[in-house]
């Protein structure tokens, strides 16, 4: 028996974990394709309302597919779409995060009344609870259509230094003239005597005739005490130096070295030291940069420490002046995916409720340079107050880091001031 709704289904167009879609036709003999919700997601109250959510932002969207009809609050819920809107249950499903596959365009007898179950979803909040949550923990494409060719962000752009070397100007080497008696064309011979016989000897050295050449006049010679006292001199003063320098040297507190001086503060050092002691090996790659400035961080394993989600095997909660700062070690990949979808969801439907929020985009870290998955979100608080939020996993480990605050009262609708706080820590 096929879902509820006024379409008959022909054959199946694709599906993916939490759903599927469907060639019909409807009442008046129109065709058309409908995207259903099936499963365990259709009896899920949070993946209900991010279908509908996602299935309305696509309709308003520019490029995007209105749909002729839906009923969201069907057991299973659906919407459909004319013929000539193409591709748009795929599309819808894609901006979930989903991996969408098309199957053959084979007609078949009866539709399947359920998808393949998949691991439970969840204990955080919908988007409605200030809360943070992770979709169902099954593994998904890394990017929707909609966002998965954006441009590389722009603060994550890493020019590659040329390197180069000053190029210091140098004298041309210039070839000493032959010394041999015969001499050569272009030479100039120079007379230390003076005599006439050395003059006449050179001048019948170049076999010519007419004036001789001048004797030259030797400069007077400086007198050879001077280098003796000057080297005399510069003795007294190193070993004057040297006294100095050793006496310094041999005291009991030595002046501080250069490490030392570059080293924390000492309030600095101390939160770095305590916050250390809060991250296992699998999270510190992501926490490392933020040591020694977040504060109050406490782990899921210590009294007042946060609620373990059931999708995540470690979570940690730190503060960062009003913003809320959490780290998340996934069991593995396909929970970590499932997560991030979530966050690719927010970031489709959350444009409306926080303007200059830019799209979901792959980057690398402003301060590790390591590639990895780069989200902005926003989703309405439970008392009706918007909540931006900033979400970074990176490739080589199987965790994340997301911030979280009021949009207005936590960085004034400045979208700069969180990609900055991001930018120094990632």
């Amino acid at each position: 028996m096929q879902p509820e709704s006024p379409y008959r289904y022909t054959h199946m167009l694709g599906a993916c974990q939490v759903g599927k879609a469907w060639a019909a036709v409807d009442g008046q003999g129109q065709f058309a394709t409908v995207a259903v919700l099936d499963g365990v997601a259709a009896s899920d109250e949070r993946w209900r309302a991010a279908f509908g959510t996602a299935a309305n932002a696509l309709a308003q969207a520019a490029g995007g597919h209105p749909y002729a009809a839906a009923d969201l609050s069907a057991a299973h819920p659906w919407v459909a779409y004319r013929a000539n809107e193409g591709h748009a249950p795929q599309r819808l499903f894609q901006s979930l995060g989903m991996d969408y596959q098309p199957v053959p365009d084979l007609p078949v007898s009866a539709p399947p009344t359920s998808a393949p179950p998949i691991p439970a979803p969840p204990t955080s909040a919908p988007p409605g609870v200030p809360q943070q949550v992770s979709g169902p923990p099954e593994s998904v494409a890394p990017a929707p259509e909609l966002v998965a060719h954006t441009p590389q962000l722009p603060w994550a752009v890493h020019s590659t230094p040329v390197s180069g070397q000053p190029v210091s100007a140098s004298p041309q080497p210039v070839s000493a003239a032959p010394t041999s008696p015969g001499g050569s064309l272009g030479e100039t011979p120079t007379f230390a005597g003076g005599s006439a016989s050395s003059s006449d000897a050179a001048f019948g050295a170049f076999g010519g005739t007419g004036r001789r050449i001048a004797p030259v006049r030797r400069e007077p010679k400086r007198p050879n005490w001077i280098w003796p006292v000057g080297a005399l001199v510069l003795a007294l003063l190193a070993g004057t130096v040297g006294y100095f320098v050793g006496g310094a040297g041999s005291d009991e507190n030595p002046s501080p070295s250069p490490s030392a001086s570059a080293s924390l503060a000492p309030y600095e050092a101390t939160q770095f030291s305590i916050n250390k002691a809060k991250f296992d090996g699998d999270l510190m790659p992501l926490a490392e940069p933020w040591l020694a400035e977040a504060g109050g961080c406490a782990v899921d394993t210590e009294v007042g420490g946060p609620p373990l989600p059931a999708d995540e095997k470690r979570h940690v909660f730190c503060r960062y002046g009003g913003t809320s700062l959490h780290f998340a070690l996934y069991p593995g990949k396909s929970e970590k995916d499932a997560a991030r979808a979530y966050r690719h969801q927010l970031n489709f439907a959350g444009g409306a409720l926080a303007p200059g929020l830019r799209e979901a985009t792959r980057t690398t870290g402003g301060v590790t340079g390591a590639a990895g998955s780069y989200i902005e979100y926003a989703f309405k608080g439970g008392d009706d107050r918007t909540v931006c939020g900033v979400w970074w996993d990176r490739d080589d480990v199987d965790g994340a880091f997301y911030l979280e605050t009021l949009c207005e009262a936590g960085i004034a609708g400045n979208w700069d001031a969180f990609r900055d706080l991001w930018r120094r820590n990632s």
